[in-house]
C-alpha cells in the first residue's frame, strides 16, 4: 500500500509553506495540496518535518481518511498518481444524465442517428420522472428504476425500449468507471434486480390480401395540390410493397447513382453500420410499379437525390410522417377505423411471400435484406435474382388473383429469437451441480451463450456432459440445453 506523509515544499514569497500530503508508491511520488500552511516556527530545524500541533492533527485526520479508502481496494500495482486520483474521486458522484448524452453523441458520430433518438427520448422521460435534468448515478437504485419502468406500463413499446436503452448506457459506464482487476468500483450495477417488460405485440402488422387490394384500388381525391398526401401515401406504399418491402428511410435517402438500368442499389440504413456487407442489396424495379417509381424521380440536375421528396421535406422522419398521413386517408375510404402504417406493407410482403408463394423463411429474410449467412456473403458474389422472382410472385398474388390470405397472426414465443439488448442469465450444471453462471447482454442466439459459458467452466470438466439453463430475463422465458464438452 502507498505511504502517506504530510510535508512542505519550497518557501513562498510571503515566508509561508504550503502543506501537502505526499503519496509514495513503488518509488513514485504524487502530491495532494491541502488548504493549510505553516511558517518556519511550525517546522523542524531541518525544515523537513511539520511540528505545528494543529496542522499535525488536521493532516493526520485527512491521512487516516485516505488510508480508509485505500483499504477497500487492492492498490499494490497502482502508480502513485492512480492512488491519488482514486482517493480524490472516492466520494465524487457522477452525472448519469451527462454520461447518457455523451453516449448519444457517440452513437450519432458512428452514424446511428436514428438509434440515438430512442436513447434521447429515454433519458428525457427518465429525467421528467425524476423531476430533474441532472440524474446522478447514486440515484439509480433498483427501486428507482422499477418505479420508473412502472410509470411506462401503459405504453406499448417504450416500457421495453427505454429501459433497454438506459441499461446499455449504464453497461458502458460500468466498463469505463469500474476496474475489477484493480478492485475499483465507482458505480454499482442495480439492473440485476430490475425486470424489463416486453413490448406489446403490434396488431395487424400484416395486412390481409383483400384489404391490400382494396387499398391499392382506391382512387385518391382530386386536389389542387401537386402530389397530395393521399396520392403520395398510396404511391409510396406501392413502391415499398412492390420492391420487397423497402423501408421509407431507404426510399427517401436514395441518390441518383443508386438507380441504374432498372435496378435499385441500396445499403439498408438500419443495419449498414452493423453488417460486414453494409446491408447492401439490389432490387429490380418491376415493370408493374415502374410508372409509379419514376413518377417521383427528381428532375433537378443539381440535386443528388433520386426522388423529389427532398424538395418538400427535410428529413426521413417528416417524409415517413407525411406518407403515413396519406396512407391513413386511403384507409378511411377502405374501412372506417382500420389502421396500418407504411411498415405494415413490409410485414405484408413477408407474410404473403411465405404463406401464399411458398417461400422459405431464409428466402423471405433474403428478400427483406435481413442479415443471414454472414460468412457465405464474405466469399460468394451474391445473385439477387431469386429475390426479384419472389417479389414478382408476391405482386402476382395480390394484383392478379382474388385469393384471400390464409395466415393467422400469432405471438412469436420462439426462445431462440434473442436480441443483443436482451438481458440473459445462464447457468451450467454437471450432474445436477451448478458449476458456473453468467448474466450479460450482447448475445443474438443461444449458441453464443453456451460458448461463453464453456469458457467459464472449470478445467476439470472435460469429456463431460454439461447441461445449460438459459433465461431471457427481459422476456421471462427459460430454455434448457445439453452439450458434450470434449
Amino acid at each position: 500500500m502507498a505511504t502517506l506523509k504530510a510535508i512542505v515544499k519550497a518557501k513562498m514569497k510571503n515566508g509561508m509553506y504550503n502543506v501537502y500530503i505526499r503519496f509514495t508508491q513503488n518509488r513514485q511520488f504524487s502530491y495532494f495540496r491541502t488548504s493549510w500552511m505553516v511558517n518556519e516556527k511550525g517546522l523542524s530545524d531541518d525544515k523537513k518535518d511539520i511540528i505545528d500541533p494543529f496542522v499535525i492533527q488536521q493532516t493526520s485526520v485527512l491521512i487516516d481518511k485516505f488510508y480508509n479508502r485505500l483499504n477497500q481496494v487492492d492498490s499494490s500495482n497502482w502508480s502513485a498518481s492512480e492512488v491519488l486520483q482514486f482517493v480524490q474521486d472516492f466520494d465524487k458522484d457522477i452525472s448519469f444524465s451527462d454520461y447518457a448524452r455523451k453516449h448519444i453523441d457517440k452513437l450519432i458520430a458512428r452514424g446511428q442517428e436514428r438509434t440515438s433518438r430512442n436513447y434521447k427520448w429515454a433519458i428525457q422521460h427518465m429525467e421528467r420522472f425524476a423531476q430533474t435534468d441532472n440524474i446522478m448515478f447514486s440515484r439509480l437504485t433498483s427501486a428507482f428504476l422499477n418505479r420508473w419502468i412502472e410509470a411506462l406500463a401503459e405504453t406499448n413499446r417504450c416500457k421495453e425500449q427505454y429501459p433497454v436503452c438506459m441499461r446499455e448506457v449504464y453497461k458502458a459506464a460500468l466498463k469505463e468507471f469500474n476496474d475489477e482487476e484493480l478492485g475499483i468500483v465507482k458505480i454499482k450495477n442495480p439492473w440485476g434486480n430490475v425486470t424489463i417488460p416486453r413490448s406489446d405485440i403490434p396488431e395487424k402488422r400484416a395486412i390481409p390480401a383483400s384489404k391490400l387490394r382494396a387499398f391499392f384500388n382506391v382512387v385518391p381525391d382530386r386536389s389542387r395540390f401537386t402530389n397530395p398526401l393521399m396520392e403520395v401515401g398510396q404511391d409510396v406504399a406501392l413502391i415499398s410493397f412492390g420492391m420487397c418491402g423497402l423501408n421509407a428511410v431507404d426510399i427517401f435517402n436514395a441518390k441518383k447513382d443508386q438507380y441504374v438500368n432498372g435496378i435499385f442499389h441500396y445499403e439498408r440504413q438500419k443495419t449498414k453500420k452493423t453488417r460486414s456487407d453494409n446491408g447492401y442489396f439490389e432490387v429490380r424495379v418491376p415493370e408493374f410499379i415502374k410508372p409509379t417509381f419514376e413518377k417521383y424521380l427528381s428532375k433537378d440536375p443539381k440535386s443528388p437525390w433520386l426522388f423529389n421528396f427532398h424538395e418538400r421535406l427535410s428529413t426521413s422522419d417528416s417524409f415517413c410522417a407525411n406518407v403515413n398521413i396519406g396512407i391513413k386517408q386511403v384507409w378511411e375510404k377502405v374501412e372506417e377505423g382500420y389502421r396500418a402504417s407504411l411498415y405494415s406493407f413490409r410485414h405484408s410482403w413477408a407474410t404473403i411471400a411465405q404463406n401464399e408463394c411458398g417461400a422459405t423463411m431464409n428466402e423471405v429474410d433474403f428478400g427483406l435484406n435481413h442479415s443471414i449467412n454472414r460468412m457465405a456473403k464474405v466469399y460468394v458474389k451474391i445473385d439477387f435474382t431469386p429475390a426479384w422472382i419472389l417479389n414478382e410472385k408476391v405482386i402476382d398474388f395480390i394484383f392478379f388473383t382474388d385469393k384471400e390470405s390464409k395466415h393467422v397472426e400469432k405471438e412469436d414465443k420462439t426462445f431462440e429469437k434473442i436480441s443483443k439488448y436482451n438481458n440473459i442469465h445462464a447457468e451450467a450444471f454437471v450432474m445436477g451441480k451448478k458449476v458456473c453462471a453468467l448474466e450479460d447482454t450482447g448475445f443474438t442466439n443461444v449458441d453464443q451463450v453456451m460458448d461463453k459459458l464453456v469458457t467459464l467452466l472449470p478445467k476439470k470438466f472435460k469429456n463431460a456432459r454439461v447441461q445449460f439453463k438459459i433465461t431471457n430475463v427481459d422476456k421471462n422465458l427459460t430454455q434448457m440445453y445439453q452439450r458434450l464438452i470434449s
